[in-house]
């Protein structure tokens, strides 16, 4: 790789993203480059468990509020209506939902709000209460013998590297191995079937080990 490809690398990337890299690597650009490479690689690999305990988490919480309410819209209900922030992401996607032209059923609203919304029913919900509107009488159900604000700060650290990883951040200096670790045990407590089928199949192991021989050049970069 000679120099000028070296500069023209970090000028598509941009210098001020490039920075961390090449501090992380003690000023070598070659070897930052490869780490650059590497993070996506990570952050690919990632994105297949921080999907599947997403969509795992969102279908369980609505599946089980849907059956303690009774009905498949249980947001609209007074009684279990939920504070005025959320209140607006659901009005919102079913705004967006309209906009396409499509129709905004219960199934839709649910598949359109982010992880964020899914994870902010299991807080406290400030003046919504949630702990006694959802916890006590419904979601503790779902994950029997654990504490929600376990529960809920575990899947915030989760919710902080899927937003990194959809906004194209550096994930490299994370501890990687503990959040694969923090992924499947989360996606065991709705979905086992789901968490062993990434036990037994993900690349992220695998792309972690690897890290070391794409920095010494042992191995190549993928893209």
């Amino acid at each position: 790789m000679t120099e000028s490809s070296e500069e023209q690398l970090v000028e598509a990337i941009s210098p001020e993203r490039f920075q961390p890299f090449l501090e992380e690597c003690h000023g070598d650009v070659v070897v930052a480059l490869r780490l650059y490479a590497w993070d996506a690689e990570a952050a690919r690999a990632l994105h297949s468990p921080l999907r599947d305990l997403e969509v795992s988490l969102r279908n369980r919480i609505h599946r089980q509020l849907t059956g303690r309410f009774g009905q498949s819209d249980w947001w609209n209900l007074r009684r279990a209506e939920p504070n005025r922030w959320a209140m607006e992401d659901i009005r919102d996607a079913e705004a967006r939902l309209a906009r396409r032209g499509n129709g905004a059923a219960p199934c839709d609203v649910v598949a359109t709000l982010s992880f964020g919304f899914w994870v902010g029913l299991l807080s406290r919900g400030g003046h919504g209460n949630y702990d006694m509107k959802y916890w006590n009488p419904a979601l503790r159900h779902c994950f029997k013998g654990v504490r929600r604000q376990d529960l809920h700060d575990r899947l915030e650290v989760m919710r902080t590297l899927r937003n990194r990883i959809a906004h194209h951040e550096r994930v490299s200096h994370r501890h990687l191995e503990e959040d694969f670790r923090t992924a499947i045990e989360l996606t065991a407590l709705v979905a086992p079937e789901l968490a062993a089928r990434h036990e037994k199949y993900s690349r992220v192991p695998a792309v972690l080990a690897r890290k070391a021989r794409v920095l010494s050049g042992e191995e190549e970069i993928v893209l």
